[in-house]
């Protein structure tokens, strides 16, 4: 490692900027993005939030721009445009590209918005909505027309007769709210691209920033938290999660893994020490803490989809005795659950747990307890075998489940997104059979395949409708891409239906149909196993964490 020169001019400059200026130095044609960046990969859901943190003053993370040469020609942010002159002192986005794209395409006045950034400030329910089929209401106030106050008061002007008092008072509110909203980062004015990217890498791997969990719990926190007083008043709390009914049992397994009892033992002798009013309202905040891990780290966008509910205890012991584990703690727990799925290491009742318990115990902080956890699991690639059969009693389909939710499935009848969680939360069968009856062709030996993931969608039932038939009639022939008008093609992929899919859909071959499909979800689960896993990658803590040890 090279020295350290104090005095380098390529140190960051701190700054803050508010959203109106943003959108001004946007629109001047200052704020650019460099070629190295990823595209814009956020939703809807995601600009939403980004909004409504905003709005409620949430912090938003922390931007950094690189100061160099920009050239005269268009610029591009998102679905907007720009032509721009040449400028010495443009600011190019290294972190922050989803956010600063965002804020533009949502609240730039004058342009056409794309469906995602076609949000409003509904006045009447004072939150952040999307614009639906048919005519807005009169209290929608659009986001487009807050960033100019003119633009705002004009607006106003035009539907105050519709409009009450405490609604105008909000809009103006709002307004000044989101112009007004600063965004700190960090400016970096140098000429050598390597030491950008290296900062770029340091910010997100090292440090303990605010991390995606704790946002995700302060959204989704109720105001008025009375002191739960048993495991049901949890289960009703966590249900506000959107992540699932979590069974009162795994409440309990949690509570005595926190208060490091054994489960086996008498339950009466093991608590009668134990403050249960106090230890319930740990169990609560710590299981919050593992909702948000498992949403936002571990990529499990539903109890009914984790693999194992075992590690629910393990990783509720961790998050009580530390909350906000540093970055690098977080990805080794993922790596362990993910690990640990695929060698079905964390398969049982929770007793292949007592090793990541103990050396949860006897760890001295966050890093070296997540590496201990991490060391009782294999961290060597296990051969994958495809799943027999789709039965959600079993880890490797509650996975394949999961890549269908990751798809973002539309609804194949209005190609409007769906719900995935009021999905998965409801009593339906939700993953129907796309053939109901085995096709006479299938021969014996691929028999396997009709009960396989390459039959099922991630859909709400349709009654009397079969699916098979039903997609070879939308997906008719007479347009190049095999398309019809009202199913395009982000439609059929989201439910992995590529275009050899679609092909062999409109074939009428219902046994190669299905094993493409199946063969398609089946690789792309196994690399979407081992993405989670990082097979390859160091188990070992940061340097930040053995300096500090060493301190």
């Amino acid at each position: 490692m090279t020295a350290v020169d104090p005095h380098t001019d390529s140190r960051p400059e701190a700054r803050a900027f508010k959203v109106e200026d943003l959108i001004r130095y946007a629109r001047a044609g200052r704020i650019r993005v460099p070629p190295f960046q990823r595209d814009f990969k956020w939703e809807r859901d995601d600009v939403e939030k980004l909004i409504d943190s905003i709005l409620r003053g949430y912090p938003i993370g922390t931007l950094l721009l690189w100061s160099r040469k920009g050239l005269a020609g268009q610029v591009t942010l998102g679905d907007v445009t720009f032509d721009v002159n040449e400028r010495t002192d443009a600011w190019f986005v290294v972190d922050g590209q989803q956010r600063i794209v965002s804020l533009v395409s949502t609240l730039l006045p004058g342009h056409r918005r794309a469906d995602k950034f076609d949000l409003y400030f509904d006045l009447e329910r004072a939150e952040v909505a999307h614009a639906r089929r048919g005519a807005m209401p009169s209290t929608a106030l659009p986001l487009n027309r807050v960033v100019d106050s003119e633009d705002l008061l004009a607006w106003l002007d035009e539907f105050r007769a519709v409009l009450k008092p405490d609604q105008v008072r909000l809009a103006v509110r709002a307004g000044k709210l989101l112009r007004e909203y600063e965004v700190p980062a960090y400016v970096v004015d140098v000429t050598d691209e390597s030491i950008v990217r290296k900062i770029f890498e340091r910010t997100n791997t090292t440090g303990k920033p605010l991390v995606v969990s704790e946002v995700f719990n302060a959204l989704h926190a109720t105001l008025d938290r009375n002191p739960p007083v048993s495991l049901k008043d949890v289960v009703e709390r966590l249900r506000a999660r959107s992540l699932g009914e979590l069974d009162e049992d795994y409440v309990l397994r949690s509570l005595l893994a926190i208060e490091g009892k054994d489960r086996s033992g008498d339950l009466q002798r093991q608590l009668a020490d134990v403050d249960i009013a106090a230890s319930v309202g740990r169990v609560e905040r710590a299981l919050d803490h593992v909702f948000g891990f498992l949403a936002q780290d571990a990529g499990i966008p539903h109890l009914r989809l984790l693999p194992y509910m075992s590690p629910l205890a393990v990783l509720s012991a961790f998050f009580d005795r530390f909350p906000t584990p540093s970055n690098r703690a977080r990805r080794l727990l993922t790596r362990w659950l993910w690990r640990g799925t695929a060698s079905e290491e964390l398969r049982g009742d929770g007793k292949g747990m007592r090793p990541a318990l103990e050396a949860l115990r006897t760890a001295s902080s966050d890093e070296a307890a997540a590496v201990g956890i991490l060391k009782t699991v294999s961290s060597s690639r296990p051969e994958t075998q495809p799943a027999a059969a789709f039965n959600l009693r079993h880890a490797r389909p509650r996975v394949l489940a999961m890549l269908l939710a990751r798809l973002r499935p539309q609804d194949l009848r209005t190609g409007e997104p769906l719900d995935v969680s009021a999905l998965l939360s409801s009593n339906e069968d939700v993953f129907p059979q796309i053939l109901t009856h085995k096709p006479e062709s299938l021969p014996a030996s691929e028999e396997s395949v009709f009960s396989s993931i390459g039959n099922r969608l991630l859909h709400p039932p349709v009654k009397g409708l079969s699916f098979f038939p039903a997609l070879q009639q939308w997906t008719g022939s007479q347009l190049p891409l095999g398309l019809a008008p009202n199913l395009d093609a982000h439609v059929l992929v989201s439910h992995g239906l590529g275009l050899i899919e679609t092909r062999l859909l409109q074939s009428g071959d219902r046994s190669a149909f299905l094993t493409a499909r199946r063969n398609r979800l089946e690789a792309e689960t196994t690399r979407l196993i081992d993405s989670r896993s990082e097979w390859d990658h160091s188990d070992r803590p940061s340097i930040a964490a053995l300096s500090a040890n060493e301190e």
